[in-house]
């Protein structure tokens, strides 16, 4: 039986977890808390999606303390190397005892391979099943059924609900603290997902950019039925330097497909329909996109929207306007960009959240989808 302490600590651990809410996603948020002789020696969490585990952060903060102390962790300790590191072999490397774990690893692929190899080297396990673990891994379990990326669209907007001026013209809506923020959040994506129409107007690079190194592979994904992309767009005569995905209808043409091809574009298709934009998805996901940031335009923010493929949702709101003419920053929406609370029950958001960033704020919030 665990003891009130490592209770304690698990519950601890729980909360260390929830500070990680939206980053982690489709993995789980975990807490690890390190005890010895019934003191904190370690807290760590997973604190974004590619990024070190908990327990890896949990033994960094111990030091040569971990040796003979209790991991209490709300996760099951990986046992296999993906994105990371096994955690498992880290924590027998550090001398850890004892391990007590709030909930087993949901994915059938994974669940209990890390404590029998706990067992196996020696270390005393406890399984707790406490209702705030698992409660934590269900949108885990939920997005393994689900068959394609977590999706998570991001967009600026003015306090009139614009994205861009009249005519389509480009506006810089949001300062430096708030971009900063975004090319944060690029590091650790599988792909950052526009539409054609961004590409031919905007010609972006699509990139992380700033001092901290990327923690994944990043790729460009364009969504381009019919191939329009301009050869010469950035996105692909960089194609070589970082990936580009074009997202194509079964029927584009060949002969264009082959072209970006030769300049190291990768071209995706799945049939033509209505389906096309999960089929989309499906494929990403069995290209190993995990996470995909949706960064407009304003159709494609509608498309997703209105298909319910979205997870999450990210406003950077500006305090500037552009004015009766300005493009909606979602198609076929009035938003109110001035209200933050109207604007989280117009997308129908949960578990919302703000921050201010500089001079811009963020909302953040959840999206219950039933794919």
């Amino acid at each position: 039986m665990p003891t009130s302490v490592e209770l304690a600590a698990l519950d601890r651990a729980r909360q260390i977890a929830l500070a990680a809410r939206g980053d982690t996603e489709p993995n789980p948020q975990v807490g690890c808390v390190l005890l010895r002789d019934d003191v904190v020696v370690g807290e760590g969490r997973h604190a974004e999606f590619g990024g070190p585990h908990a327990e890896i952060g949990a033994l960094a903060a111990a030091g040569e303390q971990a040796a003979g102390s209790t991991a209490v962790v709300t996760l099951e300790p990986c046992s296999t190397t993906g994105k990371t590191g096994p955690c498992c072999r880290a924590l027998l490397a550090a001398g850890v005892v004892r391990v007590v774990v709030g909930a087993i690893d949901p994915n059938p692929a994974h669940a209990g391979r890390g404590l029998t190899l706990l067992r196996g080297s020696g270390v005393e396990v406890e399984i707790v099943d406490d209702p705030g673990c698992l409660e934590l891994v269900e949108r885990f379990e939920r997005a393994l059924a689900r068959k394609r990326p977590h999706v998570l669209a991001k967009w600026a907007m003015s306090r009139d609900g614009g994205i861009a001026g009249p005519g389509g013209e480009t506006v810089r809506l949001s300062g430096p603290e708030a971009e900063a923020r975004v090319h944060r959040w690029r590091r650790a994506l599988d792909g950052i997902l526009v539409g054609v129409q961004t590409i031919v107007a905007d010609d972006p690079l699509l990139t992380a950019r700033g001092e901290l190194p990327a923690l994944r592979p990043l790729h460009r994904i364009v969504l381009d039925p019919t191939l329009r992309t301009p050869r010469f767009a950035r996105v692909v005569t960089t194609a070589h330097e970082t990936p580009t995905w074009l997202c194509a209808r079964d029927d584009a043409d060949e002969a264009r497909a082959a072209e970006f091809e030769e300049q190291g574009v990768r071209v995706l298709r799945a049939p033509a329909g209505e389906s096309w934009l999960p089929d989309v998805l499906a494929t990403l996901r069995l290209s190993a996109i995990q996470r995909v940031m949706v960064e407009g335009g304003a159709r494609t923010l509608a498309a997703f929207l209105e298909a319910g493929l979205v997870d999450q949702v990210a406003v950077l709101l500006s305090r500037k306007t552009l004015g009766v003419d300005a493009v909606a920053a979602v198609a076929g929406r009035t938003l109110p960009g001035d209200d933050p609370q109207a604007l989280a029950s117009a997308l129908a958001l949960h578990d919302v959240r703000t921050e201010v960033l500089g001079e811009d704020m963020l909302l953040r919030g959840e999206r219950s989808v039933t794919d």
